[in-house]
């Protein structure tokens, strides 16, 4: 009676239409870290952590998709191509599939596991996608499902532990009536066309041990197992063929040939078993693969740090890397862009200035459309956390190490490493190792670089621009730097100095006076968040285009109104959360929210990054809020946004986050040197539009008015940078009707002026 209580669910389709956001945003993603590959008809489809390309034999990448195309940004663990559907099948590690046509429709994603309630988190990652007939056998760390791809919906879910409990299926194949489950506890099979195969007791166990992969090939079943064997089904009984030296990871069989890959090999077998082709051997080159393919005598490698690599098998000791240019990594950390260029860094450390565990990760650098990266072995320097450009000569880049010194790079290439050994950069005295903590840097008008030596006695410190590092005594006020870690730096008009602390709030330092202050939750005026410590930790500063410093935190932002007033003799210091009301509420921006990141754009508007909640588009004083994007309305591939910068003369805003990096084109950009070019957008205005119109191509200060045809003005404001949004109100109020508008634009000396069109159908 047991045995008729079996545990199955039907899947009903749970699906959804991504959307395609290729019109205002780019996408600037990895593709080296290859998950796995797929082959049809001369293409090879590769799916790097969270992105896919296709790479045509013959040397071409025809197609990247990303989450600007409308792939969630997840990791991929899975893909599988459908010739026959002209489908390629996405799957992820948190369960989620996602089927990409070839006929350019939107992507259709599937949740009935991704949503399924039942399955805990660490089961549902997808395994492998085996095709048969139409059907897509699924094997997870619960069990095998299937999907129709005809009809796009799942059918039965088999749950083939013993007693109907969940286990883990790393691969499914079918040889004759069979069908085959390599299992974490042993090779089981099925009658196929049972129509009972969701009880579990139809499933018989022919192989204990650990399995992880099976296929058919010439009308045998051959399975990867524990002991890194190569086995063949003979009768009912597996016989050893191989023994490799590391466990096999990827199993798979065409009509023609049998290949086995592990970490570092690749064994291709012909039909008759003979082993015709090996890649084992690279001079210089350490492979860590995640699976292989072999077509017309050429390999191509799936590489976790190398990207898709193609051998020819007549020259097994050489490869050509097909990836895409990309940056090295997804795990973006900090970020410094100058005009048609970016840096790009992966280190980290947590809100206490934490920098372990240790990463050798290398950096990043777009110039024009081509990435040049650096890996770790060029300068060896580790845990790289933040980049200054010199604004007077920005070929000289700065790339600050928290454990290893101070990089130099001078027109693109790496010049020299600061440590203790060649200049007065000093290691902690907390540890016995070498441990030179550069939290922050800038520059000063005068082209001097300032920069933090963390969790030392004098950790402000200035490199001149004669290459000596001179060491700026703030002991008077910086009390605890040997416990307090130092992060973020910014230098204002002035040239005084403001930089974050994990104890002690914001330390400031003004050349001029060479008088240091400290300004933290004990200051009359101001008010920081605290932990349960009473520490304020800062995570973000950025001084915007009114003089004020924005300041990012653990528990939501803060502004200082007036920095360079700080210095005087009893200055009355102004720090204080941004408070808008909605709904006759009073609010505060961003509350409690762990703010990552602050830029600020052509307008004065602020762009936010946060730990967990996307990224915010707020209006210069911060009252409201334009634009929220999240991972649900946006290409951002992760809600965590590390970083954010903006190239003032093309508008685009770069979001960094932990999954990788896009880019917003915004309309927003410096200031210009006249009217000329000024434009309006998007123009028209069509019904069903809710965003913001665009007034670009400004000079500093222009005055703009807008009127209705008959001259009543509905809207006036002076631009802070190259461009002004309106909201289509009249001052904020109602949605102006349908019409024609003009936008009256007046430079500041109101010798230049421009008079656009702007028609708004409603």
């Amino acid at each position: 009676m047991m045995k008729q209580l079996f545990l199955f669910f039907l899947l009903f389709p749970v699906i959804g239409f991504s959307q395609d956001f290729s019109d205002n945003w780019e996408a600037f993603f990895s593709y080296y870290k290859i998950q796995d590959i797929s082959y049809s008809n001369g293409r090879v489809y590769a799916a790097a952590e969270n992105a896919i390309f296709v790479y045509q034999i013959g040397g071409i990448v025809t197609k990247k998709i990303s989450s600007i195309n409308g792939l969630s940004g997840e990791s991929i663990s899975e893909i599988h191509y459908s010739s026959q559907y002209g489908l390629l099948l996405i799957g992820y590690k948190n369960g989620l599939i996602e089927i990409v046509p070839d006929n350019n429709e939107e992507v259709l994603s599937v949740i009935d596991i991704l949503d399924k309630p039942t399955i805990s988190p660490d089961e549902k990652v997808i395994n492998h996608f085996y095709e048969r007939e139409g059907k897509v056998y699924i094997s997870t760390n619960y069990g095998i499902s299937v999907y129709d791809l005809e009809n796009r919906e799942f059918g039965e879910t088999f749950f083939i532990g013993d007693n109907g409990a969940h286990l883990r299926v790393s691969q499914v194949a079918v040889l004759g009536s069979f069908i085959y489950a390599a299992t974490a506890h042993g090779v089981r099979r099925a009658m196929l066309d049972d129509p009972n195969l969701v009880d579990f007791s139809r499933w018989e166990t022919i192989a204990t041990g650990n399995w992880f992969g099976i296929v058919s090939f010439q009308n045998k079943i051959y399975a990867a197992k524990t002991g890194n064997s190569l086995n063949r089904l003979d009768g009912n009984t597996f016989q050893v063929l191989r023994v490799y030296d590391s466990r096999i990871l990827d199993l798979r069989a065409s009509d023609e040939v049998l290949i086995a890959t592990t970490s570092n090999e690749v064994h291709v077998f012909d039909q008759e078993l003979s082993e015709i082709g090996t890649v084992d051997n690279i001079p210089d080159t350490t492979l860590d693969l995640s699976s292989a393919y072999y077509f017309g005598n050429i390999f191509f490698l799936g590489d976790t740090e190398l990207g898709l690599l193609q051998v020819e098998a007549a020259s097994p000791s050489q490869y050509k890397a097909v990836s895409p240019n990309g940056p090295l990594l997804n795990d973006v950390f900090d970020m410094a862009v100058s005009p048609n260029e970016l840096w790009v860094v992966y280190g980290s450390y947590d809100i206490t200035f934490n920098a372990y565990p240790l990463n050798e990760r290398g950096l990043s650098h777009l110039y024009g459309n081509e990435w040049i990266n650096f890996p770790y072995e060029i300068f060896q320097a580790k845990n790289l956390v933040d980049v200054s450009i010199n604004p007077s000569n920005p070929a000289q880049v700065f790339i600050s190490s928290y454990f290893s010194g101070l990089l130099e790079f001078e027109d693109g290439e790496f010049v020299k490493l600061y440590n203790e050994t060649n200049s007065g950069l000093e290691p902690t005295p907390l540890n016995a190792a070498v441990d030179i903590r550069i939290g922050g840097t800038a520059f000063d008008r005068q082209g001097n670089l300032y920069l933090t030596n963390g969790l030392v006695d004098n950790p402000l410190k200035k490199l001149s621009q004669s290459g000596q590092i001179q060491d700026i005594d703030i002991s008077n006020a910086f009390l605890e730097p040997l416990s307090s870690g130092v992060g973020e730096m910014v230098i204002d008009d002035s040239g005084n100095i403001f930089f974050a602390t994990y104890k002690s709030g914001i330390m400031a330092y003004s050349p001029s006076m060479n008088k240091a202050i400290n300004i933290d939750s004990s200051t009359p005026g101001v008010d920081l968040p605290e932990d349960y410590f009473s520490n304020p930790k800062i995570s973000a500063l950025t001084l915007d285009n009114n003089n004020r410093l924005w300041i990012g935190t653990e528990h939501g932002i803060r502004v200082l109104y007036g920095p360079s007033g700080v210095f005087q003799e009893n200055a009355n210091i102004n720090v204080k959360p941004i408070i808008f009301l909605e709904d006759d509420v009073a609010q505060e921006l961003l509350f409690e929210q762990y703010i990552t990141d602050i830029a600020v754009d052509g307008a004065n508007n602020k762009w936010i990054s946060t730990t967990d909640s996307g990224i915010f588009y707020v209006s210069e004083n911060g009252q409201k809020t334009f634009q929220h994007f999240t991972k649900d309305n946006s290409p951002l591939p992760s809600n965590t946004v590390n970083s954010v910068e903006i190239d003032a003369v093309s508008g685009k805003v770069y979001m960094g986050t932990a999954n990788g990096l896009v880019a917003f084109k915004s309309k927003v950009l410096k200031g210009g040197e006249t009217l000329e070019d000024a434009y309006v957008y998007p123009n028209p205005v069509r019904p069903g539009f809710n965003g913001l119109v665009t007034i670009a191509k400004l000079t500093e200060n222009a005055n703009v008015k807008i009127t209705d045809i008959t001259g009543n003005l509905v809207y006036e404001v002076v631009s802070k940078g190259g461009s002004v949004q309106w909201d289509t109100r009249a001052f904020g109020k109602h949605k102006v009707a349908s019409g024609v508008y003009l936008v009256l634009i007046t430079g500041v000396d109101a010798l230049e002026t421009k008079i656009k069109k702007i028609m708004i159908i409603r």
